[in-house]
């Protein structure tokens, strides 16, 4: 499998250092991600992308949800991960998870149903 590209568009060339990492295409994967830094990486990270989402927002309006070009597809990834992660930021936590809720580890993951 090929290396993720760290390419956005060009108005958001300064998140470009967090795609490889943080540019997570799945649910899961973003939710193992969230669960696999530290709480000062999420922040890094949170504090990077805050700033741009309102501009991300408003790029990613204007993208076609099918056929999105690479480097927008790459931003929406970002994009995600950071609306998926943020909430112990949000929250003013001090970590990524507490000894007392749900195991995080027992998650299980299903595909998007097609049917109703």
């Amino acid at each position: 499998m090929s290396e993720k590209s760290s390419e956005l568009p060009a108005q958001f060339s300064k998140l470009c250092p967090w795609v490889a990492e943080w540019a997570q295409p799945t649910e899961q994967a973003r939710y193992l991600k969230l669960h696999a830094v530290t709480f000062e990486q999420l922040k890094a990270f949170y504090d990077a992308m805050l700033p741009e989402m309102d501009a991300i927002m408003a790029f990613l309006k204007t993208q076609p949800v099918e056929g999105m070009a690479p480097d927008a597809l790459n931003l929406f990834h970002l994009a995600m991960t950071f609306a998926e992660t943020s909430h112990p930021l949000d929250l003013g936590w001090r970590d990524t998870d507490f000894p007392s809720a749900f195991a995080w580890e027992r998650m299980e993951f299903r595909s998007v149903s097609t049917t109703f």
